[in-house]
């Protein structure tokens, strides 16, 4: 079963500073991988969302 995942304006936000902050103190590459492992992380909760309450 999958569930839907909606993530809050304020998430979204705080991940999108977070990765201008990182393409600053380190490279884009380095923060578009960590940005592209974040939201593969959100996506995986629509699996098993009950293992990060």
């Amino acid at each position: 079963m999958n569930y839907r995942i909606e993530i809050s304006s304020i998430a979204e936000a705080e991940a999108d500073s977070a990765f201008l902050r990182l393409s600053q103190i380190s490279s884009s590459t380095k923060a578009s991988q960590w940005y592209s492992g974040l939201l593969e992380a959100i996506s995986s909760l629509s699996q098993m969302p009950k293992r990060c309450p």
